[in-house]
């Protein structure tokens, strides 16, 4: 898969607690859309940590998506205050609604890192992505996941070493799922110092879902 040259745009996303700070990474003809949910804000997350920026950056110049990612509500210049999850869950169905209505065609991909990972879960039933991104799930703080559409396609990437998520146990829960899993050697949750390696397995994991969701 060749890489595309994508240009960067600051956009600004209507809400449900008000607008919402968004950056949108634009292919010069997008295959599709693709939008990235950002770790837990009260722990420092925003739409510019580095996993998040990666990811976006992967989904827009491999992939030709156009590749959104947002601050939740009460982070950066985005309205509102945390929700503890319920209402990022809103933030993420709009800002979904949002990239799907300018860009209606071909494949979509809906990504989270971590907390993002969680709040693109409990949306997934309402946004019907064609592939489920997750990076990072934390299950030893969340660990009963809702269910996922069943033809959505799920690709899950986590460090062997992720603190917030036993490789042993992610192993199991995607086996019992049917979710593809890939595991970075020696990375941690925030995949320090492994960042190459993390957009290597991303590439490999995403290839095969995209491929697979096409009609």
């Amino acid at each position: 898969m060749s890489p595309v040259s994508a240009r960067l745009v600051a956009a600004t996303i209507p809400g449900p607690a008000g607008p919402l700070e968004a950056l949108l990474r634009l292919p010069p003809r997008p295959l599709g859309a693709a939008v990235v949910a950002h770790p837990d804000p009260l722990r420092g997350g925003t739409m510019h940590t580095k996993v998040v920026h990666r990811a976006a950056r992967l989904l827009a110049d491999a992939f030709g998506l156009a590749a959104l990612r947002f601050n939740f509500r009460g982070v950066g210049a985005s309205a509102g205050r945390y929700d503890g999850g319920t209402g990022e869950t809103d933030d993420l169905a709009a800002a979904a609604g949002w990239i799907r209505g300018l860009h209606p065609s071909g494949t979509f991909v809906l990504a989270g890192f971590s907390f993002g990972s969680i709040c693109a879960l409990h949306g997934a039933p309402r946004i019907a992505p064609d592939v489920l991104f997750l990076i990072g799930v934390p299950i030893s703080r969340f660990p009963a996941l809702p269910a996922v559409p069943p033809a959505t396609r799920v690709f899950w990437i986590q460090g062997a070493e992720d603190e917030y998520s036993p490789a042993a146990s992610a192993e199991i829960l995607a086996a019992e799922r049917g979710w593809g899993l890939a595991l970075v050697p020696g990375a941690d949750h925030f995949f320090t110092g492994h960042l190459p390696a993390f957009e290597a397995a991303a590439l490999r994991g995403l290839g095969r879902a995209t491929e697979r969701s096409e009609p």
